[in-house]
This record gives structure tokens, sequence and C-alpha cells, in this order.
């Protein structure tokens, strides 16, 4: 599979042509494991309805059994019972998160400290972690992830502004507060140091390094100095935490059977498979972000020049000979997972290319398997709410994709999400991070712009539900969206979701409401629209919270300092090369003038004494540069390094212009044309 083909299905949505891979399927045990479903009606493989499927959906308890319900009669009622605050939820990938140094993530409007540190693997960490990788290795050390609310319960700063310590005690991390030095303990929040009452008579609160003692103070209530501490635990790769429980809490009910880890995808764990992931905050709202991503339709429009027509294609539906079908699992009321399966072919392509260009070649499915009698394979997309989507192509057996997209939707607030992905495929190659990314940003600015009046509309119309129906559900997207196409099958379905659910999401209803009391007046938004600028600010939104991105910019920074300094040290050896040749060429011609011998002799003394100062490889190194064809070589270098510095630097800040939009719409009519 050649590099560009396999970075343009690093984009989302887009799958990559591979070849089937029909090994079978191991699932992990333990409190990991995930029921993997497969259904298989030998009979008739031409249905989607009928065909295997390999679904994600997160294990449950033993006794639940899984309930599926058809769209034809679905079971509303079921969404009455969805419960947000009873889930786990990505927040950052855990490569992100700098060792021993606390940082701030946000979920649903809370600010949270979340700090990685590493601890003796026999010391236990009352943390419900999982079995990564990262926490399987043969050193002495393992990954232990703390988060809690950042605010510090002495003056509320921010904890996420302190450090990591050991308060003097030997395999033990605790976090500390940069304004007075309290310091908390990650498992439980008890704060195990106060430095101004270590010296006090009354001094009540000193480090407790008993881990028995402190598992028990987290079952006792809750003391003024202690902070509120949550659940945290790392499935591959991605950090999560549980809003609802602290880890002691999170621990033993996951010994208990009683809570589900956070939902896996299968490919992930299989062996010869490869992963890269991307990360971007968007001031875009998280329902708006989920919408887009499960939205194969716009692809063909938004996405026009990025070449991935056809990958979008693949997930649409044309209502004839490819209907989507739709199959959803409630849980028994713990949870939703919705699969949207359909033939992975050619439609609005094929069409245009037939019936609007009149090109019967041309118009042939690009994924046709006529010749070998096999039917498409599907395009199948998975969401595990409230998080999780999957998209991929599958062959019509039990055998996993070659080529998966994974995106972790983080609900930052009302307003704002955290966009997390993961290109996962079966490839012996890696490609860079930071490459990925540059082909991702330019992705990502495509139709970021554009979900801007999706979402001003839709939490407009939320807010409005919310004072005229109070804290009951509203019809926003009903109202909102029109609906016409046969891909938003699976769309029209999560619009239902939402509207259903998002009045229990916590905090929403009042962040939504602040925003519309100082956005409206008289049933209109009077707010500015926000520049492109800061809509598609880069930097902001991935750079700075990338440490591949970032320290590729610093590394561009250092090649242009450095190119910078060689090409002017350059230019000024051969500039002073040159003065001294014309002085000396003028000295012979001119042999009765008395000043010029007399410079002449102070720049050959001065040029001595530097020549005697170096070393001999270095005078023949200078000799060597100040030849003709050797000094352009190497200033064209310097430059042309300067240059590329520059262009791969300005990749990860704004660029995505209004000029460049309009250069960009211009591409629709290569694959829907004008008529």
């Amino acid at each position: 599979m050649s590099l560009t083909v396999f970075l343009l299905h690093m984009l989302p949505v887009v799958t990559a042509f591979q070849t089937t891979h029909r090994s079978g399927i191991v699932a992990p045990s333990g409190i990991h494991q995930y029921r993997y479903q497969h259904q298989l009606n030998p009979s008739s493989l031409t249905s989607p309805s009928s065909r295997s499927h390999f679904n994600i959906i997160p294990a449950v308890l033993q006794s639940t059994a899984t309930s599926t319900t058809s769209p034809s009669s679905p079971d509303k009622q079921s969404f009455n019972s969805f419960n947000y605050s009873s889930h786990w939820y990505p927040v950052i990938w855990a490569r992100d998160v700098p060792l021993n140094n606390p940082i701030r993530v946000t979920l649903f409007d809370v600010d949270y400290v979340l700090a990685k540190v590493k601890l003796p693997k026999n010391n236990g960490n009352g943390s419900a972690d999982d079995d990564d990788d990262t926490n399987n290795h043969d050193d002495d050390d393992k990954e232990v992830f703390y988060a809690m609310h950042d605010s510090c319960p002495h003056k509320k700063v921010a904890l996420s502004e302190g450090r990591i310590t050991s308060c003097g005690s030997p395999n033990k991390q605790y976090l500390q507060c940069s304004y007075h030095g309290w310091s908390f303990d990650g498992r439980s929040g008890k704060c195990v140091e106060i430095p101004q009452t270590v010296i006090s008579k009354r001094g009540a609160i000193v480090v407790d390094n008993d881990d028995a003692k402190i598992s028990s103070d987290a079952t006792k209530k809750k003391r003024r100095e202690d902070a509120t501490v949550v659940a945290t635990t790392q499935v591959q790769g991605m950090v999560w935490i549980h809003p609802s429980l602290t880890p002691l809490e999170a621990l033993s009910l996951m010994e208990e059977g009683k809570l589900s880890p956070p939902p896996r995808i299968p490919e992930v764990d299989l062996p010869g498979y490869r992963t890269t992931v991307a990360v971007r905050d968007f001031p875009i709202d998280w329902t708006v972000l989920m919408e887009n991503i499960m939205d194969p339709d716009h692809g063909f429009f938004a996405h026009a020049s990025s070449g991935a027509a056809t990958g979008f294609d693949w997930y649409s539906a044309d209502g004839e000979e490819n209907v989507m079908d739709i199959e959803e699992d409630f849980m028994d009321g713990k949870g939703w997972t919705i699969t949207s399966r359909v033939n992975a072919v050619d439609k609005l392509g094929k069409y245009n290319a037939q019936m609007r260009e009149g090109d019967v070649e041309k118009g042939k499915d690009s994924s046709s398997t006529e010749s070998t009698k096999e039917p498409p394979k599907l395009a199948t997309t998975t969401f595990v709410a409230p998080s999780l989507i999957s998209l991929g192509r599958r062959q019509n057996n039990t055998a996993p994709s070659q080529f998966i997209t994974g995106f972790w939707i983080c609900p930052v607030g009302t307003g704002k999400s955290r966009f997390m992905s993961a290109a996962i495929s079966k490839s012996p190659i890696s490609i860079p991070r930071w490459l990925v990314h540059m082909n991702l940003n330019n992705f990502l600015d495509q139709d970021t712009f554009l979900l801007l009046g999706q979402h001003r509309a839709v939490l407009k119309q939320e807010a409005e539900g919310y004072l005229q129906n109070g804290d009951g559900p509203n019809n926003v997207r009903k109202s909102t969206y029109v609906y016409r196409s046969p891909s938003e099958k699976m769309g029209a379905r999560i619009g239902q979701f939402f509207d259903a659910t998002l009045s229990r999401v916590p905090n929403r209803k009042d962040a939504l409401l602040a925003w519309y009391n100082r956005s409206n007046n008289d049933n209109k938004l009077f707010e500015a629209w926000p520049p492109r600028e800061l809509i598609l600010d880069r930097y902001n939104q991935h750079t700075k919270i990338c440490p591949d991105s970032m320290g590729l910019v610093k590394n561009c920074d250092k090649v242009m300092r450095t190119s910078s300094v060689l090409g002017l040290g350059l230019l000024f050896v051969k500039i002073c090369s040159n003065s001294l040749e014309q002085k000396t060429k003028r000295s012979l011609a001119n042999p009765f003038s008395n000043e010029l011998p007399t410079s002449l002799a102070a720049l050959k003394h001065i040029a001595a004494s530097v020549r005697s100062s170096l070393s001999p490889i270095i005078n023949a190194l200078i000799g060597c540069l100040l030849q003709h064809k050797t000094f352009y070589t190497c200033l064209s270098i310097a430059l042309f390094s300067h240059w590329l510095a520059s262009r791969v630097k300005r990749e990860f800040y704004f660029k995505f212009n209004e000029d460049l939009h309009r250069k960009d719409v211009k591409y629709i009519a290569n694959n829907w044309m004008d008529l």
C-alpha cells in the first residue's frame, strides 16, 4: 500500500483497500472481556442484515442478557434509563501525559487535574488500571494515573499548577499544591500533609504511609481538607475518567462485576496491527462533532479536495440496491450501541460518472468483486454511547477489518469537544505521528468552520427547549434538521438518542442557558460570528497538547536558527575573503601606494593569527567552503533547510483561511459534475 493511500486513510471515515484477513478472533479475558457477536446466514450472504458482523460492545454483568431492538420498533423508553454519569469517558492519550507533571483535563465543564506517576509494581495503587502494555513491562515501576477535581480545598487554586512529590516517603507519589504546599493522595484524595501544621503544636495532619489506613479512610466521610478524587483507567493507550466514582470504588465494583470497563476496539488488541493516534480540541459541541463523524454524505462535498470521496461514498446508502441496515443494543438500560452496515461500493461516484458525465467505463465500481463472484464488503459504523465510534470495511465472515478508524470523543463541555482518533491497520510500516497530524489537520479544517453554523443553531434550539419545557427532553434535532438522505437512517436515530438524553448531561443545562442569555436578544443570536483564526487555531487546539507536534515545531525552530547562522556565517566569511583578495590585487597593481600595503599587512596579520589558532582540519574546511561551487552549494542547503522548516512549522498554526476555502470548494465539481 502506497504512502499516499495510507495517509488518505488516516483521515476520518476513510478505510483502506486491503486483502481479506481470515484468522480467528480471541476475546480478551478478565474484567476487560468483550463479546464479539457473530451472526452468519450462509443462505443469504447478499443481504447486509443477514451477514456476519464484528461489534465492539462493552462487557456487562455476567447475568445480563443482550437485548437487540430493530429500528422498525425502537424501544424509546430504553433511552430514559441512560445515565451519562455512570460511564467512563476518554480524556487524553496516555502517551501525551508528561511524567510527574500534572495537567488539566475537562469533562462536562468540570476541570480535573491528571497526573502520571511511576510506582513500584508491588505497591497497590487502588486504581482501576487495565492490562495494557504500559503496565506490563519487566522493569520495577509501572505507570499510574491519578485524577481529582482541579481545585485545592484550601484556597481553590488549580492543583494542575502544582507538582508531584514523595513528601519524604520512599515509593510514594503525592500531588502537591504549589500555593501553600498542601499534598494529597491520588487514590483517596486524602490530604496527607499541611506543611504549616507540621511545626505547629496543634498539627493534626502529617504524612501517613499506611496503605491500609488510607484505603479505610476512603470509606469514611470526606474531610474538608481532602481533595475530590475520581477513578481513572488506561485502556488501549487511552486514559479514561469515571466522574462519579473514586478509584477504590471503581476497583471494588469492577472486581465484583458490577462495573464494565471502557469499550475497546478489537483490532487494537490483535497481533500485527499498528496504531497511529491523533488529538485536537474544537470549539464545537461534542454532539455536533459526533454527528459529523457518522455522516458519510458530507465527505463527497466538504472534503472534495482530499481525494477521499470514494471512502465516504462506501459508507453512504442509495435507498435502492444498497440499503443501510441498523442494529441496536440497549444492554438492559446500562448503555446503548448502534451499528450501521451498507455495501461498501461506489454510489454517488458511480451515478455521477455514468449519468452526469456519461462515462460508463469510468463509472464502474472501484471496489467491485464481480470477477471473483464475491459479495462486496460491508462498510460498518459503530457508535458505543457515549464516546466511542469506529468505522471499517468488514468481509462477509467473522474476520476483522484490515483497516479501521477509531474516534474517541470527549465531551469537554457545552459547546466544546476533544477529538481523539486512531488509524488502526494491519500494515508492516508505521508513519510518523507528526506527518499524520499535518495531513489530518488539513482534512479537519475543511469542514470545522461549516459545523459552526450547525453548532449555533442546535445549541440555540436546545436552550429554548429548556426554557419552554423545563428539564424534560425536547425534539431539538427533529425540529432543526431536515432528514432526507437514505444515508441519514443512523444519523436520525442518533438524533433521537441525543434529544432524549441530553437533558441529563451533567452541568449542560446551566452552561447552555448561560451561553444563551449572553448571546440571545429578541430570539436572535447577536453573538458575533467567530473568525476562522479562532475556530481553526491549530496551535492552541492541537500543537500545544500534542508532545510530538510540539517537539517537531521546536526542532523546526532550531533548524531555522541554525541555518540562518550558517548562511550568514558563510556570507560573512566569503565577503571577508573577497575583500582580502581585492586588496591584494590592488596592492600588486599599485606598488607605489603606502596605505594599501599597510592595511594589507594588517589584514594578513589578522588572518594569520586566526588561522594559526584554528586546527588544520578547520583550516582545510574553511578553504573548501570558500571554493565557488562548494560555497553556493552550502548556502543553498542552508536556505532550503530554513524554507522547509518554516513550511513544516506553518502546518501547526492557523492556515486554512478564506482563500484556501474558496479554492477548496471548487473541487466539488470534480466529484459531482456541474450540469
